[in-house]
């Protein structure tokens, strides 16, 4: 009998170690990083690129990156939501210097991108916590490539919203993205960060 359980903790460390490999220690990220947030929307200072004037450049950009923080045995604490990183760049992100007339536009366009990435988080973050004890044990699926998938699923969509949004322009089209991502976020809340 005590060999079996052992054997069954040997089996545990094993499996623990072969998958561990696909994180990262938990850390926190410098200011230069801003996590997404329900309430802190986006705004002019966070675009902390300073592009040329006269540039060849014709639109803002935001540099949105979504990653995977800390170890497999977080997924199944109550901070497991946590594991999966939504984040903007802001040394990385600039505002079109030449169209300071519509900024609340580009803010506006950017912070949907960004929402858009954020239910990619949100459905990673859901998968991760369903496969918790399958990543534990035989670090299957492989963390890394659902992050991989997951993120270019939403890369394609962004192209999507921004195709059918004009960039942001089409304000009817911008309101249905709007509306439909608020209900995604609010199908998702379990698997929110912040409240």
């Amino acid at each position: 009998m005590i060999t079996r359980y052992a054997l069954l903790l040997l089996w545990l460390l094993a499996g623990f170690q072969s998958s561990a490999q696909f994180w990262q220690p938990a850390k926190v990220l410098s200011a230069d990083y801003l996590l997404w947030s329900p309430v802190r929307r986006l705004k002019a200072q966070d675009f902390q690129l300073k592009v040329r004037p006269r540039n060849n450049l014709s639109q803002s950009f935001a540099s949105f990156g979504v990653q995977l923080s800390g170890n497999n045995m977080d997924l199944l604490g109550k901070n497991a939501n946590h594991v999966v990183q939504n984040y903007v760049h802001r040394p990385g992100s600039y505002l079109d210097p030449a169209d300071t007339l519509s900024t609340s536009l580009q803010l506006r366009y950017l912070q949907t991108e960004w929402d858009i990435y954020e239910i990619a988080a949100r459905r990673l973050r859901q998968q991760l916590r369903g496969a918790a004890t399958r990543i534990i044990l035989w670090g299957k699926p492989d963390a890394s490539e659902l992050l991989r998938t997951t993120f270019e699923a939403a890369s394609q969509r962004v192209i999507q919203y921004s195709d059918e949004t004009k960039y942001g322009l089409f304000l009817d089209k911008q309101l249905e993205w709007e509306r439909q991502i608020a209900s995604e976020l609010a199908e998702l809340a379990d698997f929110a960060t912040a409240k």
